[in-house]
């Protein structure tokens, strides 16, 4: 090894090159602006806190005002039922904001979490009726996983299986058919986001038996007879759960078997 070799190894490494803060585009700065004002004129620490004990644990008039004329509650769906047509970034920068203001509202239950399942797997006829009510803010939304939220979408875990929905011959969420032929639900879901207000509950349940088991996902409207909902006391006041439960309740499949459920959730 030569001079010039060893004087190359015993130098000090260059660092890279640390990239800064990627400036916002002039369009999210318009996407931006119009909601941060409207955050900073009603979601202060003292409106916050006056959302939070309210019966829904948000503030009603600030979401009926983001999602018309903000359009943030149809952010993802199509203009075709009255959303605003726009990808996961201007849904995260959405998040952001109302991160940034610690905003209760219905925007991670709704507009996160069903309304992008509603789009993918409901039926043409599911889709007329819901999505519009989704988009203009009056109809809200929860996700009901009895293992949680975070396994459903394989944060925690492998979804592939149908743990994450309960799984085994008992506990969980059981789908059953009715002597109707439509479908009943009996079981428990906890820590379900928004559950204890959402006018529409999407559920995740087995249904098929052990051995035929599948993981299809329900339509629960509010007033279904034998639901049953209790508000959960949580550390973070500003995200609302509650434990939902089911005893023979009536539900309406939503979209049609075969449902790729876990592509939709991916």
């Amino acid at each position: 090894m030569d001079a010039v070799d060893a004087a190359a190894l015993t130098a000090p490494r260059a660092e890279p090159p640390t990239r800064g803060p990627v400036a916002p585009t002039a369009e999210e700065q318009e996407f931006r602006r119009p909601l941060r004002d409207l955050l900073a004129e009603r979601a202060g620490p003292r409106a916050n806190r006056a959302a939070t004990a309210t019966p829904e644990g948000y503030d009603t008039a600030l979401w009926a005002r983001m999602a018309d004329p903000l359009g943030l509650a149809g952010l993802t769906l199509p203009a075709e039922y009255g959303g605003t047509g726009r990808g996961p970034a201007a849904l995260a920068l959405a998040c952001e904001e109302t991160g940034r203001a610690l905003a209760p509202s219905p925007l991670l239950a709704t507009t996160v979490l069903a309304a992008p399942l509603l789009a993918a797997l409901g039926t043409p006829a599911q889709r007329a009726a819901l999505l519009p009510r989704v988009a203009d803010g009056t109809l809200t939304c929860a996700l009901a996983v009895p293992t949680g939220i975070a396994h459903a979408l394989g944060l925690t875990g492998d979804n592939t299986a149908d743990r994450w929905s309960g799984g085994g011959r008992a506990g969980g969420i059981q789908a059953a058919r009715a002597a109707d032929g439509g479908w009943c639900l009996y079981g428990e879901a906890a820590r379900v986001i928004d559950g204890h207000c959402a006018g529409l509950l999407l559920v995740a349940a087995h249904a098929g038996g052990f051995a035929r088991s599948r993981t299809l996902l329900f339509l629960v409207p509010a007033d279904a007879p034998g639901l049953v909902r209790t508000r959960e006391p949580a550390l973070d006041l500003t995200r609302n759960q509650a434990t939902v439960q089911f005893r023979d309740t009536a539900a309406e499949l939503l979209g049609e078997e075969p449902a790729d459920v876990l592509g939709a959730l991916a």
